[in-house]
């Protein structure tokens, strides 16, 4: 199978992924080449020194990549305030990391809360105090871990996961510190229970059963439900420093398919609000083909899943 040839990156943050770069004019949720659409570490948050299984979902038009190996590292580099990549540059090398696989198993650094957290690192003799890395909305920090395909047939792929750390809470009271550290549990990854095709007569199709037929044009929503513990809610420290509010995790959906237009290439629920699933209408191609379509499920402290399906588009 031939593939147009361009550059590819991925950067994987959080709760965001940029998939290999479009053609222009050409939507994100099209996968014309190969396409790295997600990096996840299991757990999706870790304390230093904890073990955590790293892998991937790459995708090419054909389906899902199952026999692509990447090298992988581990980013150690903090980065600079100057910069504006969501790493340092320093942790994006030419070569591949030193360990291969398709799959990744490594402890977090036991001193990430110093690198990427709230622990100022000490400072070199003559030189001013460091100050500490931010947290994200939810309190968050995270340890960037590197993936990179360097032989695929188009050229190489670059990627990161995020792995959330879990540092101990800075700047608080000792009672509010007493209180988080009895309240707060660490994120686990959100879930997609089941997905529906749902035609313009509202009839459903269950996706998770069997692959569906769509005609060609033909317009359909795809409907996905949550799993019923994705959205957790959370103890945040206010910017104050001296109360924790409940926070409820924001949930977003990435659709991907490798023929046909979405509506919109995410969507999502804030944690403001109370759902069950989100949906997303789908236009078929004018030709009959079969479809491979990705869902990758994020929420905002991190935690990631995914689930591919095939549609046949058929009279």
């Amino acid at each position: 199978m031939a593939y147009a040839k361009q550059p590819l990156l991925v950067v994987a943050l959080a709760s965001t992924v940029l998939g290999c770069k479009p053609e222009v004019g050409q939507a994100p949720s099209l996968v014309t080449d190969y396409a790295l659409l997600a990096v996840r570490g299991e757990p999706p948050e870790s304390k230093p020194g904890a073990d955590v299984v790293y892998s991937f979902l790459l995708a090419s038009p054909a389906g899902t990549v199952t026999d692509a190996t990447a090298g992988w590292d581990v980013c150690e580099t903090p980065k600079p305030p100057a910069e504006n990549n969501s790493v340092a540059s320093a942790c994006n090398p030419p070569a591949p990391g030193p360990t291969t696989g398709q799959t990744f198993e490594t402890p977090v650094l036991t001193n990430a809360c110093t690198l990427f957290g709230p622990i100022a690192p000490p400072p070199s003799a003559g030189q001013p105090a460091i100050r500490p890395r931010d947290p994200d909305s939810t309190g968050g920090y995270y340890l960037p871990v590197r993936v990179k395909f360097p032989d695929l047939a188009t050229g190489s792929l670059t990627g990161f996961a995020f792995e959330r750390i879990a540092c101990n809470l800075a700047n608080a009271p000792t009672t509010i510190v007493d209180e988080y550290n009895t309240r707060y549990q660490p994120n686990n990854d959100p879930g997609i229970a089941s997905t529906d095709v749902v035609r313009a007569d509202g009839s459903r199709l269950n996706l998770d059963f069997d692959t569906q037929i769509v005609s060609p044009g033909e317009s359909v929503v795809f409907e996905a439900r949550f799993t019923a513990s994705s959205a957790e809610t959370f103890p945040v420290l206010n910017p104050s420093g001296d109360a924790l509010v409940d926070q409820t995790e924001s949930l977003y959906m990435s659709w991907f398919a490798t023929s046909g237009s979405f509506e919109h290439d995410r969507t999502g629920v804030a944690g403001t609000e109370v759902a069950i699933s989100t949906s997303n209408t789908w236009k078929a191609p004018d030709t009959a083909m079969p479809v491979y379509l990705w869902l990758v499920l994020r929420d905002s402290r991190g935690g990631t899943t995914f689930k591919q399906y095939k549609i046949k588009v058929t009279q």
